[in-house]
């Protein structure tokens, strides 16, 4: 599902050598790809691509000039970026990373059963995760050299490596890496792995909201310094200023649109929920949603603005969810009779509305046929209305239907 580009994010195989894509510049292609800049005296590298991919980045920038290799710095903490600094830095390269870099890798060891559990459901197949129950060890922290604020730079040889505090679509610690001499950013994941996508303000694995107004700074700073090349964490760069500003600027503007509906709607005393389905893209904005959301993206605005409480009900404020009262709702209104209503919505086109009440019994019954073939039913309509489009969405959709699929199979005997 999902748009092709997108689907290529995961298990992306490169070339067998690393390519020089600009003069100096060497890139090794992966499902992130990792570059080394060439001076005469070493070099510096940007990222250090996934784990898995390791041991080719390396034997392939290590044949790459510029040897050796004296710094290596990583745009952000996700882990396919960061995942063979370690070869790198026992032969001698001191790893650059922002502090918050730092502390999201903290975070994310933390929580790795939680992220490695999610992985599963969303792209288990694709990644080949295994999919039973079981204890993940993290991984060892990151032990950076050199931690940046703001700015920091380096100079090696003939050529100035100012380094950049960008937080940007995949988190508060990017940084990009601007080589004046040559005009190259090295941007990371500055707009998202994605050129023209809408970014992923939120995320379905689970992550902080990415903070817009970040966002949109980062990309103006960007553009301002008029890159002739911008070297991205994944797929090929873009080369030519006036390609580069526009992609930048397509990026920027997007996301500036839905920031102002959101700040006009909430002005206006409007829920997230109301503004999630008023709030679209212009019909003539090149982004599309294969990878982020709009209405993702406003609920995130909202909330990284006001917090989760939208002043509707008292009991949002509580523990006990809107579930614990679903029993007393069949018991009043009976199971056959709100999976007929189920069923009446699903022929009407209303999926979510549906599947509202398809969990509604579900909640009293968890084997109940008719609700489970009822929920069946939305979800495979909503597979097919939303995942097509969302790369995200898509995982979650596969999951659902086969775990309902196999609930379903059981309870029928």
């Amino acid at each position: 599902m999902a748009d092709e580009r997108v689907s290529e994010l995961i298990g992306r195989d490169g070339p067998e050598t690393a390519t020089e894509v600009a003069d100096r510049i060497w890139m090794a292609e992966g499902t992130a790809n990792a570059y080394k800049v060439a001076t005469p005296e070493g070099s510096v590298m940007i990222d250090a691509g996934l784990a898995g991919d390791a041991r080719r980045f390396y034997r392939q920038l290590s044949a790459a000039p510029g040897n050796p290799v004296r710094y290596i710095v990583l745009t952000h903490a996700h882990e396919d970026h960061i995942g063979g600094h370690r070869l790198w830095s026992r032969e001698g390269a001191q790893v650059v990373a922002h502090r918050l870099c730092l502390q999201r890798d903290e975070q994310y060891r933390r929580l790795t059963q939680f992220r490695v559990d999610r992985a599963k459901i969303l792209w288990g197949a694709a990644m080949n995760l295994r999919t039973e129950s079981g204890r993940v060890e993290p991984t060892p922290p990151i032990e950076a050299d050199i931690v940046v604020d703001r700015s920091h730079t380096l100079r090696v040889g003939d050529l100035t490596f100012e380094v950049m505090h960008t937080p940007g679509a995949e988190g508060p610690d990017g940084l990009t890496v601007w080589v004046p001499e040559l005009r190259a950013a090295f941007v990371g994941d500055l707009w998202g792995p994605i050129i023209d996508a809408f970014p992923n303000l939120f995320t379905l694995r689970g992550e902080p909201y990415r903070d817009a107004q970040q966002y949109m700074e980062s990309l103006r700073e960007v553009r301002d310094l008029e890159p002739e090349i911008a070297l991205a964490g994944h797929f090929e760069p873009v080369v030519g200023q006036d390609q580069v500003r526009d992609v930048l600027t397509r990026m920027h503007d997007g996301v500036a649109w839905v920031w102002d509906q959101v700040i006009d709607g909430m002005n206006e005393g409007k829920d997230p929920f109301t503004l999630m389905k008023e709030i679209r893209l212009p019909d003539d904005s090149p982004l599309n949603e294969t990878y982020g959301r709009v209405d993702w993206g406003v609920r995130a605005i909202w909330e990284g603005l006001a917090g989760w409480f939208t002043y509707r009900s008292t009991a949002d404020l509580y523990a006990t969810s809107p579930e614990a009262v679903y029993p007393d709702v069949v018991d009043l209104a009976g199971s056959d009779a709100l999976v007929a209503r189920s069923e009446q919505r699903l022929a009407a086109g209303e999926l979510l509305e549906a599947l509202h009440l398809a969990d509604m019994v579900l909640a009293a019954d968890a084997v109940h046929v008719g609700a489970l073939s009822a929920k069946l039913a939305a979800l495979r309509s909503m597979g097919e209305q939303f995942g097509l489009r969302n790369f995200q969405e898509a995982g979650w959709y596969r999951a659902e239907i086969a775990r309902v699929e196999q609930e379903l199979e059981a309870a029928q005997g």
